[in-house]
């Protein structure tokens, strides 16, 4: 075991749904550094001042579709519940994240609506949220930040005491007299924000706290479209008992499940319209979809803090490299390839091919074992796959447990009643 802190546990997190999410790029980070001077001028400790900036920075997370996300830039959100439970059921599981969870539920929140609330069940920060998130909306990248002071205090007043908290408004007036205030949200970056709290939210982190916590971030991609509900779930748990047709160890194997967990994170990168086309991708969108696992690796280098992360992240981010290289991003060979890399390619691949897609059902378990025989084995490992045939029925088994699980877990988070 080693120790972590929450804020380099949130990082990848962060920088995977705000640095490469192509419709909502900057918001959470803008909405964070608003929320955290709001939060300072309001007194927060740093612990409570961490996790409102850890949740402002995720709030977003459970809007999953293309039009949830146009809405969300609006001024006035309609119905904004859908996506407030989905990023609370997405989070709440990791005991780490379960207050953080619990302040995304509600932060949408309108002031009065919350009166009538139970004491307790609305958190603070969450209020502080809300009014972050509508000033970020009404500004314009188009105009000189500084220039729009006026009109956006204006705006936010006009709802004081209905829409948002009186409290928490005045804590903004105070803040934004200030030019630092305006300055800071176009230009300061998470790790600079993350920097100013002097924060001890540091615990033991053990490998099942790291399981949890990867199929948290799972979630974030998952969860986007029915079709991809069950695929980083299937493909943990096949790497994992891939890994033991190998003989690998314990531990080992738990480094499979979380890489399989976190292989396809980089796909919040990706147009969510070709993840659910109904047919297949032309050349020039199959190229942008191959952007994913460059985008993995860039989103999970932040975890390479920790030595026991290494060999996850080099998994992860070589998922789609061949043995010839004709794999991608980096066009490795054989040489440069391990057996735990190897193993996740064929859990992906496998799972792939037996798993519904937009435009076909999933394969029957022969035809995919032969496409995958004369086709595909060749390019990553034919001796290794040799081993893992003899284990095809088992693994048709798993692969069917994993996306029943998986896809009655996805219809609960979508469950707002």
């Amino acid at each position: 075991m080693e120790k972590l802190s929450l804020k380099e546990l949130a990082v990848p997190m962060i920088k995977a749904i705000d640095s490469f999410n192509y419709l909502l790029k900057s918001h959470h980070r803008r909405t964070a550094v608003i929320s955290y001077h709001i939060g300072k001028e309001l007194g927060l400790n740093s612990d409570y001042l961490l996790e409102l900036v850890i949740a402002a920075s995720l709030h977003d997370i459970g809007a999953l579709s293309v039009q949830e996300r146009d809405m969300l830039i609006q001024e006035d959100v309609m119905n904004p519940e859908p996506h407030c439970m989905m990023g609370y059921n997405m989070l709440k599981s990791f005991d780490v994240f379960r207050d953080i969870a619990k302040i995304i539920r509600h932060h949408h929140i309108i002031y009065k609506d919350s009166l009538n609330m139970e004491k307790g069940e609305v958190i603070f920060a969450s209020h502080i949220i809300h009014l972050a998130d509508r000033i970020d909306v009404l500004l314009s990248p188009d105009e000189f930040i500084l220039s729009q002071k006026k009109s956006v205090i204006e705006k936010i007043q006009k709802k004081v005491g209905e829409v948002f908290h009186p409290e928490v408004f005045e804590a903004f007036l105070e803040a934004s007299k200030i030019d630092i205030f305006w300055i800071d949200i176009n230009n300061m970056s998470m790790h600079q924000l993350f920097n100013k709290i002097d924060f001890s939210l540091d615990f033991e982190l053990s490998v099942g706290h790291i399981v949890e916590f990867a199929l948290t971030i799972s979630h974030i991609i998952d969860f986007r479209s029915k079709f991809t509900a069950s695929h980083s779930y299937t493909v943990a748990h096949l790497a994992e008992q891939i890994g033991r047709y190998f003989r690998f160890d314990d531990e080992k194997c738990k480094k499979l499940l979380i890489a399989g967990y976190l292989h396809d994170i980089g796909k919040i990168g990706i147009d969510p319209g070709l993840l659910e086309k109904n047919g297949p991708l032309t050349d020039d969108e199959f190229q942008m979809m191959k952007l994913h696992a460059y985008y993995t690796g860039q989103i999970l280098s932040e975890l390479n803090v920790s030595e026991w992360f290494k060999e996850i992240v080099t998994w992860t981010e070589h998922h789609h490299e061949k043995n010839d290289g004709t794999g991608y991003p980096y066009g490795l060979y054989e040489d440069d390839l391990d057996k735990g890399g190897k193993i996740l390619a064929f859990a992906d691949v496998i799972t792939a091919l037996l798993e519904d897609r937009p435009y076909r059902k999933g394969m029957e378990l022969e035809k995919a074992f032969s496409i995958l025989k004369e086709e595909i084995a060749p390019k990553i490992s034919s001796k290794m796959f040799e081993v893992i045939e003899e284990y095809k029925e088992e693994i048709n088994q798993i692969v069917n447990e994993c996306q029943e699980f998986s896809r009655s877990k996805y219809q609960h988070a979508k469950n707002v009643v």
